[in-house]
């Protein structure tokens, strides 16, 4: 028995749609597969606990020294 998941539709740029495709095809998905993908990787991304402190989340730049 199919289980009933919630759908959405989402529309793209054609140059991003073909980037899409492009990815997709790269690691044998389709592209709903590879959208799920991201979109799961995003909200585990989202889930996780923010740095309290600001100097923490962002990246370092390194300088170059003469």
């Amino acid at each position: 028995m199919a289980t009933k998941r919630p759908r959405t539709t989402i529309s793209f740029d054609p140059d991003e749609y073909r980037e899409l495709e492009e990815w997709a095809e790269s690691e044998f998905r389709t592209i709903p597969q590879l959208i799920s993908v991201l979109v799961k990787k995003a909200l585990i991304e989202r889930r996780e606990p923010k740095h309290t402190n600001k100097n923490d989340s962002k990246p370092t730049r390194q300088t170059r020294s003469n």
